[in-house]
């Protein structure tokens, strides 16, 4: 999760972008890290077994080890980019855990990493299913979604974990008052946590209720302006350009340029961020009859990184201004 955050990739739009995880990311975990995380793993699953040589028939170690497989599964997906090690991972923790709800139905814990595994494999598309059913994968989408629910309402340790799993998933099935009731819930619970505070604004923004969304995202950068604990941690000059962009598309000419100037005041936005809100700015300032400080943002364009053809646009401008 740590790393994931350095990635700037705890964000809720890209786990629910088709095929945002099978693209190669830009930065490498760094190698002590990646040591010390597999150090972690293997430790976990020494003591399981451990444990499972003196008590083969151990819930709580076999729930455990399964567990030790479904993170790993999560690290190889979201991290390696490695879609093959994930699913056969992941179906070493679906047996370890599907065998332990058959033996205890009220193992709670146990159906997050089954409801999942379940879900997943009765969204595989229509040509791809039928090959998973000859090799042994077989799920339910909706006997997924009774699973997660069981876990969300009973487990002792992943009850937290599964809330964050439905309300990506209802997210993604369009259930938007489901998914908005399990933001409010764990964001009550973890009220420091700005990442949850921002999948309330985009679950209200995926939901097409606009003008709440971007109340709820100009509450976040004022909470983050203000220095309440972690929401600093908030890229500013990133989230700055954002918001600059939402207002500009719901025709909020004065909140979008005050978003992107300071975007453009915040010593830590990165260059390609920095390009693109010259970009835009200048071409508001266009758009609000001010071209002579719109001419400056082009200009500043081109001595900035390429991003998405952003010089090729900014000389297009300089030569045709106000268009």
């Amino acid at each position: 999760m740590e790393e994931l955050y350095h990635r700037q990739e705890l964000d809720l739009d890209k786990f629910i972008a088709p095929g945002y995880f099978g693209a190669k990311s830009g930065r490498e975990m760094p190698p002590e890290e990646r040591r010390l995380f597999s150090e972690g793993l293997a430790r976990s699953r020494q003591l399981c077994e451990l444990i499972l040589k003196e008590a083969p028939n151990s819930r709580e170690a076999r729930y455990l080890l399964g567990a030790t497989y479904g993170v790993e599964a999560s690290f190889a997906f979201t991290i390696d980019r490695n879609r093959g090690k994930a699913f056969d991972l992941g179906k070493k923790a679906y047996r370890l855990h599907a065998d332990i709800i058959k033996e205890a139905p009220d193992f709670y814990d146990a159906y997050m990493t089954v409801g999942l595994y379940e879900y997943m494999v009765g969204n595989l598309p229509w040509y791809i299913r039928w090959i998973a059913t000859i090799i042994g994968y077989r799920g339910s989408e909706e006997r997924g979604f009774q699973y997660l629910e069981k876990a969300a309402r009973h487990a002792v340790f992943v009850s937290d974990d599964t809330r964050v799993l439905l309300m990506v998933l209802w997210v993604r099935e369009e259930r938007f008052e489901d998914a908005l009731e399990n933001a409010r819930t764990l964001h009550s619970k973890y009220p420091r946590s700005y990442l949850l505070h921002l999948n309330r604004a985009q679950i209200l923004e995926k939901w097409g209720r606009t003008s709440e969304a971007l109340e709820e995202y100009r509450e976040v950068a004022r909470r983050a302006v203000a220095g309440i604990p972690n929401y600093q941690m908030l890229p500013m000059g990133t989230f700055s350009y954002q918001l600059g962009l939402k207002h500009r598309n719901e025709s909020q000419w004065p909140e979008a340029r005050s978003f992107l100037e300071r975007a453009l005041e915040d010593p830590g936005t990165p260059l390609p961020d920095r390009a693109l809100a010259h970009l835009e700015l200048g071409k508001l300032l266009d758009l609000l009859g001010e071209p002579e400080p719109a001419l400056g943002h082009y200009r500043k364009v081109l001595d900035l990184p390429d991003v998405d053809g952003s010089r090729r646009e900014a000389r297009r401008l300089l030569e045709r201004p106000g268009e």
